[in-house]
């Protein structure tokens, strides 16, 4: 059990890099106004009276909410950061940018790992925990299928309050 209550819980998902519908290496400029939407939507949630932010740690969308969450906890103190692991060891043979941002995320602040190894649905079951635990999603949804779509999806059944940062009218749907 988290120390908080769902009322007060948000959490993220959204897609893996190489989902966005965009390069956000080689256009930085959309990856720039993924940022800001991001953290506008984190204040608005927190001017709403949320006070925890659960994050999948997945590479993209996870890892960049993780980080904005740590970037506003200077101007909100009361903000925490909650790590939901899907198994231990998970970022071992990523990148070294993405493994920089996971352990960044990681340190001081509560990390709940699902399994003690890989299992398959060991990532289905984070999503599912992460949402439980939660009242509003904030995400990033282009309708592809994968995680996103199944926790967007389990998050509505659930009743959570959600935000969709994606901007169809700018983005492409891949």
């Amino acid at each position: 059990m988290l120390p908080c209550t769902r009322a007060h819980t948000c959490c993220f998902t959204g897609s893996r890099p190489e989902k966005l519908g965009f390069d956000w290496q080689s256009q930085p400029y959309l990856f720039d106004m993924l940022r800001r939407d991001l953290s506008a939507a984190i204040v608005r949630a927190i001017e709403q009276g949320y006070t925890h932010f659960i994050t999948g740690m997945s590479q993209g969308f996870d890892l960049w909410a993780a980080r904005e969450v740590l970037n506003l906890q200077y101007d909100y103190p009361q903000i925490e950061l909650i790590c939901a692991l899907p198994f231990d060891g998970m970022e071992q043979n990523w990148p070294d940018y993405w493994k920089l941002l996971f352990h960044q995320a990681q340190s001081g602040n509560l990390t709940c790992t699902i399994a003690p190894s890989y299992y398959t649905g060991c990532y289905l079951a984070r999503d599912r925990f992460m949402v439980e635990q939660s009242s509003r999603v904030i995400c990033w949804y282009n309708g592809t299928k994968g995680g996103t779509r199944y926790t967007h999806d389990y998050a509505k059944r659930k009743g959570c309050q959600i935000e969709n940062i994606y901007r169809s009218d700018i983005f492409i749907s891949l």
